[in-house]
């Protein structure tokens, strides 16, 4: 095959194809799991109606006024996780581990002047509300490309307008050759048959996927217990964003079943940064000394976002000549935005047996269609239609969701004991699984410290694709599917100011 590879010039010309504005970002900045300390975690995270833990800024902050005393908590904690990933029958593993402050924080107890007011209370602190750490590997043989992809997105367009991040890569790179627009496909690869189809070969393949980042929202609350009855709260919350993601995508052809295509390597590099701004506003009523029920609400967060992407591509293929290699990369681009995440919408409940423990539970409703991308900072047409075709995809892909939580403690003298679960449903419409996590935990409380420990399991389903093809070519995407399950060991220690 004669291969036409001029030597083009790189410009910058914003893709959207990989930018990150897409609907997976609605769901994982939208999905929290609050660590908090160890012992909201040990009994399930089900503490909105118990309060006087520093985990409840985040959740219910009137659990705030139940604090007697000003206290200090921090909380290493330690996190491994295991992904298996099975492509076409073809499992493999890989583990990550993670270490890092699931919270950090004071508080202040004081009397009001007013006798109804037994406590004014505030605390600052951080929270860790969601983990991103998180190792993904797969390799199997299947038919089909990613080639396959960059033949549908090329197609009519001339190589000086090929996007510098995708097509312009795979064209500068030799992946797709021979453009000629009285042809459909406009460009060839060595994927095609006879009659210019594609997937109508076995492919090696295999990927690396490394993640790492988090979201610490650093809490500002202030709450108050009137007459022993009702403890009301506000927290105003600032969650610091932080994602990482290197996706290295690998072709190969071992048992020559292709005539000229040897080796292809793609990488897509991403960072994303920014914080937002949120409110939460929570209520305690005391309806015996033996029942307590909790509320809390909060309002969306408003994150501003930057995300900064590039690609490299290597091809490696043999033609008259020998074995040739080429390798192309993209510019760093960058992309600014905004992105509101769903309201939040919280009830408790808590039972007290007298000096020996306690039960609770809490139930919250999230409705992920409310989740919205802004891209008011471009002015580019392409990305304004991105960004209605996006929302329109949060509001027929996405869904409601009841999360539940429960959990109890058993106290003897200074020593407790603790369990919980939670089960976490799927925000997608099509997905009826939920998530569930088991926590244990165990702790001693001192006269002016105290020491917690914790540790939870969680366990999710999910399916990834590499690469997405048109309507008419769905049935040869590469579907991957993965289940995460993550080991939680937590310390909390606190004194008593």
């Amino acid at each position: 095959m004669n291969r036409l590879i001029p030597a083009l010039s790189l410009l910058f010309v914003f893709s959207i194809n990989v930018s990150s504005q897409v609907l997976t970002d609605a769901v994982r900045y939208s999905l929290l799991d609050v660590g908090g300390t160890a012992r909201s975690v040990g009994i399930g995270g089900a503490i909105g109606a118990l309060g006087a833990d520093f985990s409840v800024l985040s959740t219910n902050p009137a659990g705030a006024a139940a604090f007697r005393r000003s206290e200090f908590t921090f909380t290493p904690t330690l996190e491994l996780s295991s992904v298996d990933a099975t492509l076409n029958g073809n499992d493999t593993t890989d583990t990550k581990t993670n270490f890092n402050f699931n919270n950090i924080g004071v508080v202040f107890s004081g009397s009001p002047l007013s006798s109804k007011w037994r406590t004014a209370v505030f605390g600052i602190g951080v929270n860790r509300m969601a983990n991103f750490h998180q190792n993904i590997y797969y390799e199997g043989t299947t038919y089909g490309s990613i080639t396959d992809r960059w033949i549908e997105l090329s197609e009519g367009v001339p190589p000086e307008q090929l996007d510098d991040f995708e097509t312009g890569l795979a064209f500068d790179a030799g992946a797709i050759y021979d453009y000629d627009p009285d042809y459909s496909p406009s460009y060839v690869s060595d994927f095609l048959d006879a009659n210019f189809s594609i997937g109508n070969f076995l492919v090696d393949k295999s990927q690396q996927i490394k993640r790492k980042g988090s979201i610490n929202e650093l809490v500002f609350t202030y709450a108050g217990n009137y007459d022993e009855k009702l403890m009301i709260g506000a927290t105003l919350g600032v969650p610091i964003l932080n994602y990482e993601e290197t996706k290295t995508y690998r072709e190969t052809d071992e048992e020559n079943r292709l005539e000229n295509f040897d080796e292809l390597e793609y990488t897509e590099r991403l960072k994303t940064k920014g914080s937002g701004i949120n409110f939460k506003l929570g209520l305690i009523y005391r309806l015996s000394q033996m029942i307590r029920l909790g509320a809390a609400i909060h309002t969306p967060t408003s994150f501003g976002l930057e995300d900064t992407f590039s690609t490299d591509l290597s091809y490696r293929y043999e033609d008259g000549n020998g074995i040739q290699r080429l390798e192309a990369s993209s510019p760093e681009g960058t992309f600014e935005y905004r992105m509101r995440t769903p309201w939040r919408f919280i009830g408790s409940g808590g039972v007290i047996i007298q000096k020996q423990g306690f039960l609770s539970a809490e139930l919250e409703y999230v409705d992920y269609t409310n989740a919205k991308l802004n891209f008011n900072s471009t002015s580019d047409p392409g990305d304004k239609a991105r960004e209605e075709e996006v929302n329109g995809e949060i509001n027929t892909q996405l869904k409601s969701a009841l999360n539940i939580r429960f959990g109890g403690e058993y106290a003897l003298e200074s020593y407790r004991l603790r369990a919980g679960y939670s089960l976490m449903a799927s925000p997608y419409a099509d997905i009826e699984e939920t998530n569930g996590s088991l926590s244990l935990g165990a702790g001693y409380r001192g006269e002016g410290f105290f020491i917690d420990l914790a540790y939870k399991r969680l366990t999710s389903n999910s399916e990834y694709r590499p690469y997405l093809l048109s309507e008419s070519n769905i049935d040869i995407e590469q579907q991957i599917d993965i289940k995460d399950i993550r080991n939680r060991f937590m310390l909390t220690l606190g004194f008593k100011l």
